[in-house]
This record gives structure tokens, sequence and C-alpha cells, in this order.
């Protein structure tokens, strides 16, 4: 796999807090690394990766709602561009990576309170962001 400027997903995941600033801030990260991933990849391919983009910014939104004095303290990384197509594949795994992150990120906060208010709606974001997660990895493998 080709290299590019772009940090490993573990050290993003590291860097960004814990609880729900943490999941906001990672959240964030994979939403800015899909935009930047759409840029350089083909018209179907960037199809599915604008849906994924939309669903990272509709979770980033809900959670900046559920959770504001969190997220107000929470860090934002934007990944800047990929150089071009030849790092799609690394741009990929760093975002599969990144939901990796999110998808662990929720089920511990899940775990935390398994029928708090917040309860169902991690369940239905990890179930969503598994699917997609799987979907990337697919699409990188073709």
């Amino acid at each position: 796999m080709d290299t590019i400027a772009w940090p490993a997903a573990s050290a993003l995941d590291a860097a960004a807090g814990s609880g729900w600033g943490g999941l906001w801030s990672v959240l964030f990260t994979a939403q800015r690394a899909v935009g930047a991933l759409v840029q350089v990849t083909s018209f179907a391919e960037g199809l599915d990766l604008i849906w994924l983009g939309e669903e990272l910014r509709a979770a980033c939104d809900d959670v900046a709602t559920r959770h504001f004095g969190a997220v107000a303290e929470a860090v934002a990384a934007d990944l800047g561009p990929l150089p071009g197509l030849a790092h799609a594949a690394a741009g990929r795994a760093v975002v599969a990576g990144l939901l990796s992150a999110v998808i662990c990120r929720a089920d511990e906060l899940l775990a935390e309170d398994l029928t708090g208010p917040d309860a169902r709606w991690l369940a239905g974001m990890t179930s969503l962001l598994f699917a997609a997660r799987v979907h990337l990895s697919v699409a990188g493998a073709r």
C-alpha cells in the first residue's frame, strides 16, 4: 500500500480524547477524510462516499446537540487533501480505521449506560458505520 501524509487512524484516535468529545472528534475527522477521499475517486465510488460523509456529518451534529459541553472542548482535525488517485487506497485504509475507532468508542459509551437516552442512537449509529466500514473495505479490494 502506498503511503500518504495523513497520520495513522490509531494516532488520530489517541489524540482525540475520551468520552463524548472524543467520539465527536473522531467522527469529525472521519467526515473530513471522507470528503478528501471523494475528490480522488471514481464517480460511482464517490457517490457511496458522499452518502457516508453525510451520515458522519449527521452523527457529528447529533453528538454536538446531545452533548454540547463535551463537544465544545473537543479537538477538530482536518487531514487535508489527498495528493491524487494513487493515494486513494491508503486514504480508504485511514477512513476505515477511523470508522473502527468510532465504533469502538460508541460501544464503550453504550456499555456505560445501556438504558440511557443515547443507547438507541449509539446502537443505530454503530450498526450503520459497521456496514459502511465493510463496504469501504470491499470497495478498496476491487
